[in-house]
C-alpha cells in the first residue's frame, strides 16, 4: 500500500513540474527563440514593437491635429494675432486694415501647418515610446526620428521614420517606416478657408450660403461676428471635424 502511495505521490510530482514547464515557456515564448533563427521567426519578434509604434504615434498625433483646426491653422498663439472665443483661442488669417472693407491674408500655407504638426508629434512621442524594453534577448539597432505629416483632402497621414535593426546570431531583419491616418478633412476645410480669406482680402463681406450652394451642401459654413471681428466655422457634410478661423475687424469709435 505504501509502494502504490509513493507511486502516486511521484506522478503527482512529475505532473506538477510538467505543468510548471509548459505555463513557463508559455510566458516565455516571446522571449524566447526555439528552433533555428530564420528571418520569418525573427520578423515575428518585431510585432510587438511596431504595434507599440503605432498604438503610440496614432495616440500622440490625434490631439494636435483636432487642436490645429480648431485654432485655425496654428498650434502656438502669439500675442495679437487670435482671438479667445467661449475658451478657445482662434487665430486671426485676415487682418483689418483701419477704416476699409478688406483685410490683409495672413499667408497661411499647408506646408507650414505639416511642419507644425510634424515638430509637436516628433516632441510628443518621446512621452509614449519604450522601446527599450523590446530589446531582451536580441540585438536592435534604433536609427534617428523623423516624422513627416502631409494633409490629404480627406484624410492626413503621419509616419515615423525610425529605422530599427533587429540582429540574432547572423539574421537580420529591419523596418523603417510607421504610419497612421486619420480621417480628418483638414485638406478640403483648409481650400474653403483660402476661398474665403481670399475674398475678403479682395472684395470684402463673404456670402457663405452661396458658396454652399455652389458647393451642393458638400461644406457648412457657419459665420459668427462678435464685434468687431468675424468668426468663420468650417465642417464636411460627412464629417465632425471642425476648422474654424477670424477675420478681423476695427472697433469703431
Amino acid at each position: 500500500m505504501d509502494a502504490k502511495r509513493g507511486q502516486v505521490t511521484t506522478f503527482v510530482i512529475v505532473g506538477i513540474v510538467i505543468l510548471a514547464i509548459v505555463i513557463l515557456l508559455y510566458f516565455l515564448r516571446g522571449q524566447l527563440f526555439l528552433g533555428p533563427i530564420t528571418t520569418t521567426s525573427l520578423a515575428d519578434r518585431l510585432v510587438p514593437l511596431e504595434t507599440h509604434i503605432k498604438d503610440c504615434l496614432k495616440k500622440i498625433s490625434d490631439e494636435p491635429i483636432k487642436r490645429i483646426g480648431l485654432q485655425g491653422g496654428y498650434l502656438s498663439l502669439g500675442e495679437g494675432v487670435y482671438r479667445m472665443q467661449q475658451g478657445q483661442g482662434i487665430s486671426y488669417l485676415c487682418f483689418s486694415q483701419g477704416g476699409k472693407a478688406t483685410c490683409s491674408n495672413r499667408m497661411l500655407t499647408s506646408t507650414f501647418m505639416e511642419q507644425q504638426l510634424s515638430d509637436a508629434i516628433s516632441k510628443g512621442l518621446a512621452t509614449c515610446l519604450n522601446i527599450g524594453k523590446f530589446k531582451k534577448g536580441f540585438d536592435l539597432n534604433i536609427g534617428t526620428q523623423k516624422v513627416t505629416t502631409a494633409i490629404g483632402p480627406s484624410a492626413v497621414v503621419v509616419t515615423l521614420n525610425l529605422p530599427l535593426k533587429l540582429r540574432k546570431d547572423d539574421v537580420v531583419v529591419q523596418r523603417d517606416t510607421f504610419s497612421q491616418s486619420f480621417p480628418y478633412p483638414l485638406g478640403r476645410l483648409y481650400e474653403v478657408s483660402q476661398d474665403i480669406v481670399d475674398y475678403e482680402s479682395e472684395f470684402g463681406e463673404f456670402e457663405q450660403l452661396s458658396y454652399m450652394l455652389t458647393h451642393k451642401g458638400e461644406y457648412v459654413i457657419e459665420k459668427k461676428k462678435p464685434y468687431p471681428d468675424k468668426l468663420y466655422i468650417l465642417k464636411t457634410k460627412d464629417s465632425s471635424y471642425i476648422f474654424q478661423f477670424m477675420i478681423q475687424g476695427e472697433a469703431t469709435s
